[in-house]
């Protein structure tokens, strides 16, 4: 295989640019891994970015990935997920010759898959994060794996700056749901205390002792009064 250029880096950094998400442009570095990994036997990549405190964002190139993937995931083993636990390359030149992924190997049987190498996309810790590259063959013996390595860590600076762009898109967000709940919680409380003729203080007790007694999150008691006012969505403006 040819040694990969300088340029390969780049070409993925404005693969980035030209994404409007995370998971657009996992969905594109999945295809582009495919294609190059592809050769007389196609190969069918995909990629898993787990993130802490977040659902992990899982993109592929095509149906086939997919589905060996959500096979993975629901047997609750094999060789993807360890190498994102692990941080190493997992190879399994024969699917139904191995022995570490019993109930995986089972689920997979008449898939017409035999070899699997998944490498992890060196991250480093600040990133709170850790991502693979799987890569699936029909044909047992993978002989890619050099290639899929040097794929992933051509890739690791772009996932990088992927991951971080949703991180601060997430904190932003967040930032944005909490002002709203914050809204809502403070406009329900000043309808109790017009009802009522309470302090704002016995207002927000009445609020959290409702939201307790019925197990519902504070935002919705705060939601539900509001309705009747034809509010139920109160939004924050910033002049």
């Amino acid at each position: 295989m040819e040694e990969l250029s300088a340029t390969g880096s780049e070409d993925l950094l404005d693969l980035l640019l030209d994404s409007d998400d995370l998971a657009t442009f996992l969905q594109r570095l999945c295809e582009v891994a495919a294609d190059d990994l592809s050769g007389p036997d196609e190969v069918h990549c995909s990629v898993t970015v787990s993130r802490e405190r977040r659902k992990d964002t899982i993109a592929s190139s095509g149906e086939m990935a997919a589905a060996m993937d959500e096979i993975q995931y629901s047997c609750g083993e094999g060789p993807c997920t360890d190498a994102v636990k692990t941080g190493h390359s997992i190879n399994v030149p024969d699917l139904l010759e191995d022995e570490r992924y019993p109930r995986y190997r089972k689920a997979m049987e008449g898939k017409g898959i035999r070899s699997i190498f998944a490498t992890p996309i060196p991250l480093p810790s600040t990133a709170k994060a850790s991502a693979a590259l799987n890569c699936y063959s029909s044909e047992p013996g993978f002989d890619g794996q050099s290639r899929a390595e040097d794929l992933a860590a051509l890739a690791a600076k772009s996932v990088l700056l992927a991951v971080r762009f949703e991180n601060e898109s997430d904190k932003a967000s967040d930032l944005a749901a909490a002002l709203e709940s914050r809204t809502a919680i403070d406009l329900a409380a000043g309808v109790i205390m017009a009802q009522s003729g309470c302090s704002q203080e016995k207002a927000i007790d009445v609020l959290k002792t409702a939201s307790m007694n019925r197990n519902v999150k504070l935002r919705d008691i705060a939601t539900s009064i509001l309705a009747r006012f034809d509010d139920a969505d109160p939004k924050t403006y910033f002049s």
